[in-house]
């Protein structure tokens, strides 16, 4: 007998086994369709010349062959401008499944055996001429609908609170959908929502943020949005939206008062997970948002309150030495004097030196030099500016500190 054939057959069935399956219309794909489902490839037809060569090369490569299983997987082509004759044509190929447009293309949709769409995965440009990199990716989002499938099939086998639980945990897998009617399935079994699965599964934080974006009552909102990011059934994604809101909230309404708070939710934020576009934004949120009062650039409308909360000097304090120091305000810029009412300096938690009384800095400037003597040598000096402006804050000057 020929060794080599065995080896051929072997070969042969390995390669099969892990080969997608193809179809021509979503009748027969369903008909076909296993766990892991179906796969449409679409890509830019006739106006990128580059999408449909990348997304043909994707599934001609052995990573992503291997990668997307017994799935079933049709193509389509999208035009710049579809006429009436293409959604006709598209309808009867596909029936009534969701096809609508995705981030960009070329584009993996996948979908469940019963025509369900679960995800969308776009051929990112760095992986156009890396296939393996975006077969990691399909890989993830298989294995991502392998566990929903089986979450599925066991609350299916379950009931009350138990299955409800399970098909919130299927609602909640990070990249894929909610599995189809997951709300009522949940209400039906768990109708008290002792579990709090339906509250998340059915939650749509994009219409929370719009609902509180103008609301009276900021605090109440904010104090939700704190509970809600205390649930441990929340997504990474469900995290950073509800931390996005929470942020939102602090900016418009918390003032400086709350810089603080506003400081920890970016921080937040970007610890759930630095590499989601929500969490490379907390670097810019922190740069545009958290402005500090500082000696080297002075004071601003960002960092002065329109009460009389004492602001902190961010940065190092030129007071560690025992004498008498002049703080002096010069205005800069801006339509409004500042108006300060006191400076106090601190060791640690401990005052040891203060000078209150009113001083302004404008066009004209009267008082605006505080003197602060300093008893004995420092070891974490902090330094308090009271301002007193109200809402007439738009002003901008610079702080000098001298010993004499």
């Amino acid at each position: 007998m020929n060794k080599v054939l065995p080896f051929i057959t072997l070969s042969l069935m390995a390669y099969t086994a892990s080969a997608f399956q193809k179809a021509e219309t979503m009748e027969e794909a369903k008909a076909k369709a296993g766990k892991d489902g179906i796969v449409i490839v679409t890509y830019a037809d006739g106006w990128d010349k580059y999408s449909k060569k990348t997304a043909l090369n994707m599934l001609k490569n052995e990573s992503v062959k291997k990668a997307l299983g017994d799935a079933v997987v049709l193509q389509l082509g999208v035009p710049n401008v579809s006429s009436k004759e293409d959604h006709e044509a598209n309808s009867e190929r596909f029936g009534k499944i969701d096809l609508s447009f995705p981030d960009s293309y070329p584009a993996f949709l996948f979908y469940d055996k019963t025509g369900y769409r679960l995800a969308d995965l776009c051929v990112k440009f760095e992986e156009c001429k890396k296939p393996k990199a975006f077969a990691r990716r399909v890989k993830k989002v298989m294995e991502s609908i392998d566990k929903q499938v089986g979450l599925l099939s066991k609350a299916d086998a379950a009931s009350g609170l138990e299955q409800a639980r399970l098909l919130g945990q299927a609602s909640l897998i990070p990249g894929l959908r909610k599995p189809q009617d997951v709300g009522r399935r949940i209400q039906n079994a768990d109708p008290d929502d002792k579990t709090g699965m339906r509250r998340i599964a059915t939650m749509n934080l994009y219409d929370v943020a719009v609902g509180v974006a103008d609301t009276k009552d900021w605090e109440a909102s904010l104090a939700d949005m704190k509970q809600l990011l205390k649930n441990p059934n929340l997504t990474k994604d469900q995290q950073q939206q509800a931390c996005c809101i929470c942020i939102g909230l602090l900016r418009r309404h918390g003032g400086l008062a709350r810089k603080a708070e506003l400081k920890k939710m970016i921080d937040q934020l970007e610890e759930i997970d630095p590499d989601t576009l929500l969490g490379q934004s907390a670097k810019d949120a922190r740069r545009l948002w958290i402005k500090e009062l500082t000696l080297a650039e002075g004071w601003s409308p960002d960092v002065i309150p329109s009460d009389t909360t004492p602001v902190e000097v961010a940065g190092d304090i030129p007071m560690k030495s025992a004498g008498t120091y002049s703080v002096t305000f010069t205005y800069t810029s801006g339509n409004h004097a500042a108006k300060i009412t006191a400076v106090e300096l601190y060791d640690g938690k401990n005052k040891v030196a203060e000078d209150r009384h009113v001083g302004t800095t404008g066009h004209k400037s009267s008082n605006n030099t505080y003197t602060l003597n300093v008893p004995s040598a420092l070891k974490n000096p902090r330094l308090l500016v009271t301002f007193d402006m109200g809402n007439d804050r738009i002003s901008n000057g610079v702080i000098t500190v001298e010993k004499k």
